[in-house]
């Protein structure tokens, strides 16, 4: 199971860095909709449950908001609270651990910043979702999480420092 969780976790540590190199939100939500499903493979194998909910319900959340500016109902701003809503109210029907309001607490965050049409905006408040998550790694096992949030913020240092050199350039 171990081997299993860190394949898993290599596939998501691959779309999230995806994720922060993207330009259009569309593009940025289907990279965290393939990590959200490989990161709840890999807590699952790990038995890091509270890992799991915000996972599993982000993989229905990138599903809505693909949709956002398609479908009418998609867009309407209850929809994120709705997600927020979920995300607690799973995450303390299982609670078994302090430490599992980390991840939940971090989903919170990543809710707002997809319901957010500026794509840097998603990447700013995509700092301290990775540091809450990097500290909840650590404390699970979870090594290539902790790997991946590091390498998550460096991503976003990166592309940061492209933009600005880009609009230098101009």
């Amino acid at each position: 199971m171990k081997t299993a969780a860190q394949i898993f976790g290599i596939g998501a540590m691959i779309s999230l860095f995806l994720i922060y190199q993207q330009s259009s939100r569309k593009k940025l939500i289907i990279s965290k909709l393939c990590a959200d499903i490989c990161w709840s493979i890999h807590y699952l194998c790990l038995g890091a449950y509270g890992g799991i909910v915000p996972n599993a319900v982000g993989i229905f959340r990138e599903l809505t908001f693909m949709q956002r500016g398609e479908k009418k109902w998609a867009s309407r701003v209850y929809i994120p609270i709705v997600f927020i809503i979920i995300n607690w109210g799973i995450g303390i029907f299982t609670f078994s651990a302090s430490i599992n309001i980390l991840p939940i607490a971090a989903s919170t965050f990543v809710t707002v910043s997809l319901w957010l049409k500026r794509p840097k905006l998603t990447k700013i408040i995509s700092i301290p979702v990775s540091l809450t998550f990097l500290v909840y790694d650590i404390f699970v096992g979870s090594y290539i999480g902790a790997v991946n949030e590091s390498i998550a913020i460096i991503s976003i240092i990166i592309n940061f420092i492209k933009e600005r050199k880009q609009s230098d350039e101009q």
